[in-house]
């Protein structure tokens, strides 16, 4: 099932079992604190994308070590495997 989430809250429920560290608040969090949340959220934010495709998106980006978070390329990502969009 392809959905689209237009705020950051509306991914809780898909992500609360992962692997991500994630703030209290998904609207306000610092993401400095948080840099593996916050790759995540500008990666899917307003996307179109498949529910299990996100699923295995977040704990692929909870997966990047720490020194290397910061830094990963768009282009890196989807070496990494994660789906974007709908994947077609």
């Amino acid at each position: 099932m392809t959905s689209m989430f237009a705020f950051p809250d509306m991914f809780a429920p898909h992500i609360k079992d992962s692997n991500l560290k994630q703030p209290e608040d998904f609207e306000n969090y610092d993401p400095e604190q948080f840099p593996h949340f916050h790759v995540f959220i500008i990666c899917h934010l307003c996307q179109p994308i498949d529910i299990q495709a996100l699923e295995d998106n977040v704990n692929i980006i909870a997966a990047i070590p720490e020194n290397e978070i910061k830094k990963v390329t768009f282009e890196q990502l989807i070496e990494k495997g994660i789906v974007y969009g709908t994947g077609i």
